[in-house]
């Protein structure tokens, strides 16, 4: 903790600097491991940034109040909070935009296409019921005739979806031998982590349905609530932040901010979908 700098990323991923204290549910050598939403887990006034990415609109509502709360909490007087978050006015101007043009041109479709998309990037990612949903069906088409669209909207991460996606389509089907198979499907039966399952499916089936859905659907995964510069300003003023400002994903009050590629990629934007907002303990 000592050798780290004041910063905080909470609910990481896979994407972290090494020098900043890193919090997502699981554990690597790297990041801490916690559930964000018993709170974070440091003392008030510890840090000077706290910095979260595509975490908030996972909170249902309530909890979204309770966690920005607990932002301001460990931030020392004068800290920077960083918030990034899927930009709702920009999925409204989309969609309004495409909605226009497809009623102006009913028979055009390339713009039937980023219609589609739209309208999924908008309600896909907060009414799935299975990993992915419907958003990971549309990219996984042989051909996509609006990719330049839906690169701009999802960006780098996309494309690595994408690529694969289409990779694992077109690789060989890997050969396993008869008692191979059988090994593995023993295995999986037999597995102690597996006992309850395998018990609801055979004895309760339509029991099990609604609980494997209530387990995806609080799984984290699912987007429970959605912000737009003003909404989100309206949360942090509610919480004590002041001089709240909306960024570009490469301008930053935190000093040497590009330094630490937390919302670029080779010097492009990681999520262009995104909504940055800065505020001042």
């Amino acid at each position: 903790m000592m050798s780290k700098l004041p910063y905080l990323n909470l609910g990481c991923g896979s994407h972290f600097h090494p020098g900043w204290v890193n919090v997502d549910f699981s554990k690597t050598e790297e990041v801490i491991g916690h559930n964000l939403l018993n709170g974070i887990p440091f003392g008030d006034n510890t840090f000077e940034v706290v910095y979260h990415s595509h975490v908030l609109e996972h909170f249902q509502k309530e909890d979204a109040t309770k966690f920005i709360n607990e932002c301001y909490r460990v931030l020392k007087p004068g800290g920077i909070i960083r918030i990034a978050v899927p930009d709702l006015e920009q999925i409204v101007k989309n969609y309004s935009r495409l909605f226009e043009m497809g009623k102006a041109e009913p028979e055009n479709k390339e713009i039937r296409a980023d219609y589609d998309w739209i309208v999924t990037e908008m309600y896909d990612q907060a009414v799935r019921n299975t990993s992915g949903g419907e958003m990971l069906k549309y990219l996984s088409k042989e051909k996509l005739d609006n990719e330049d669209f839906i690169y701009s909207r999802i960006g780098y991460e996309g494309k690595m979806i994408r690529k694969g996606m289409m990779d694992l389509r077109n690789r060989p089907p890997a050969k396993a031998s008869f008692i191979r198979k059988t090994y593995r499907t023993i295995r999986n039966i037999i597995s102690p982590r597996n006992y309850k399952a395998h018990f609801l499916k055979l004895f309760f089936s339509k029991e099990y349905k609604l609980i494997a859905l209530s387990q995806f659907r609080l799984s984290g995964e699912v987007h429970q609530w959605m912000y737009d510069s003003y909404s989100l300003s309206n949360l942090l003023k509610d919480a004590g932040f002041k001089n709240i400002e909306k960024k570009d994903f490469d301008k930053s009050s935190i000093p040497a901010w590009r330094s630490f590629s937390l919302d670029e990629i080779n010097n492009t934007i990681r999520k262009p979908d995104s909504l940055f907002m800065e505020g001042i303990k």
